[in-house]
């Protein structure tokens, strides 16, 4: 084979090697930063409605982590906490 033509293998770690521009979580990333998006998220942060679900959310997520607990103490079963479980 000449030197021009690429094989499998090195297209794929050509592949592995670049850095990720696509994706679901990049095109949330961009629109993010956006001007229009941070005046919105600024505006969000001092809306009362928006800090009231997030106190709820927080409330329910202790509530929840403690229901787990006491599952887990009184089955002697582990069950799975995810990235987001806290210590």
């Amino acid at each position: 084979m000449s030197d021009k033509k690429k094989t499998f293998e090195q297209k794929a770690l050509d592949n592995i090697n670049t850095p990720i521009n696509e994706g679901l979580l990049f095109g949330i990333l961009k629109f993010l930063m956006k001007a229009k998006a941070k005046k919105v998220l600024r505006k969000m942060a001092r809306s009362p409605e928006f800090k009231a679900n997030i106190a709820s959310l927080n409330y329910n997520l202790e509530k929840l982590e403690q229901e787990i607990k006491d599952y887990e103490e009184s089955t002697g079963k582990k069950i799975y906490g995810g990235p987001f479980r806290r210590r």
